[in-house]
């Protein structure tokens, strides 16, 4: 069971970290995992956990309101994906007031002595549960109206999913790459929309039974195979994050463009803002910013990445993506070396590279280390720098 959970919530710090700085739906999501993850482990050390200290421990930490964060976070991520807009705004606070009256009157029981800690691990550890129903757990919300409103609560969030899911209609984009990945989102949507109800279904039926169980031997003989199949759902859950990871990508479809009127240098002077599909006119106007921020030579920067190269060209950073991994010819980093090396050439063919070290040169086209520099540049031209610039002289 510990190693179910523990896998739960490694990858779904994983998908956190991998999505780090970025504003993307994925960060819904990763938060979704981790917040159910912990909360059903955390209920399944009040069951059959039998160390006082540890169980004391684990009511330290104000865990109990996550259970009013996950309904939340889940609606923001299924939107974000729809909407393709995963900007928080200041009415989406609105979606975690509950939460936050449920940490709030946790705090209380938290600042307590350790000892009143202790003792109430202990009335958890032995006696029938009935008896949980005197723990002054929250000072706002007796116990059983707690998991009442916690069902409540994560039930209107599914619905809100489901009306979301339902009401969506995917348009059929003109190119051919992209039918294949709305159609492995949608269906992404609907089975995550279906394993999040299923896990509900299953943790509702914890809590019944947590309710309404004479003691703690009753409980731990019915609940044991509903937590099995709650962390197998989040196994599943992760395994098709991992075995289709263009999920994270999210649909090419309905987005913000840019039109651009340029001058004759193709300088854009005009940025408008209008929907469009993601097709081969949106592909072109993507090359266009591209073509403005080679201009810049903002890909010498040595911290280049897709992420930055998205806020310089003000689009979302999995547009980005998406567009190096399956509509150019180069991935990203090819793509930037190449230009990279290009310009080191142009340096070199222009003379102003023969009295540059070889490593000045690389570093002033945007390389951090000299080997990597030494490695592109023979790797795009076929020689070493100092052969290339040797059969230049001659």
């Amino acid at each position: 069971m510990f190693l179910l959970s523990g896998l739960g919530i490694f990858f779904s710090i994983l998908l956190l970290a991998y999505n780090k700085g970025y504003k993307s739906a994925n960060i819904y999501l990763g938060l979704f995992l981790l917040g159910f993850n912990i909360i059903t482990l955390t209920h399944y050390f009040y069951i059959y956990n039998t160390y006082r200290e540890f169980l004391a421990f684990v009511l330290s930490v104000p865990l109990n309101g996550l259970a009013f964060a996950v309904g939340p976070l889940s609606f923001l991520y299924v939107r974000s994906v729809l909407t393709d807009n995963t900007y928080f705004t200041k009415f989406d606070w609105v979606h975690f007031i509950v939460f936050a009256i449920i940490f709030f009157g946790r705090l209380p029981f938290n600042l307590e002595s350790w000892e009143s800690k202790l003792l109430s691990a202990d009335e958890i550890i032995s006696n029938a549960w009935k008896s949980l129903s005197y723990l002054k757990l929250n000072s706002f919300l007796p116990l059983r109206t707690n998991y009442a409103l916690k069902g409540l609560h994560f039930s209107i969030y599914l619905l809100a999913i489901w009306y979301l899911i339902i009401r969506t209609k995917f348009k059929k984009p003109t190119l051919n790459e992209f039918p294949k990945q709305v159609k492995i989102i949608s269906n992404w949507l609907l089975f995550f929309a279906f394993m999040v109800s299923l896990l509900f279904v299953f943790f509702a039926l914890i809590i019944l039974i947590f309710l309404n169980a004479q003691d703690k031997n009753n409980f731990q003989y019915e609940g044991n195979i509903l937590f099995s199949l709650v962390f197998i759902g989040f196994l599943i859950l992760i395994l098709g994050l991992v075995l289709y990871p263009q999920i994270l990508y999210g649909i090419p479809l309905e987005r913000k463009s840019l039109i651009i009127t340029a001058n004759e240098s193709s300088v854009p002077e005009k940025i408008k803002m209008e929907t469009i599909s993601f097709d081969e006119d949106y592909i072109e106007k993507i090359r266009l910013l591209l073509l403005h921020w080679i201009g810049q030579k903002k890909y010498l920067d040595a911290e280049s990445t897709t992420s930055s190269l998205s806020k310089d060209i003000d689009l979302p950073n999995h547009h980005v993506t998406y567009f190096f991994n399956n509509v150019n010819d180069e991935k990203y980093i090819e793509w930037r070396n190449r230009k990279r090396i290009e310009y080191a050439m142009s340096l070199i063919n222009s003379k102003e590279g023969y009295d540059k070290t070889i490593e000045n040169l690389g570093k002033e086209s945007g390389f951090k280390s000299y080997s990597a520099f030494i490695q592109s540049f023979k790797q795009i031209t076929g020689k070493l720098p100092k052969y290339y610039i040797r059969d230049l002289k001659i």
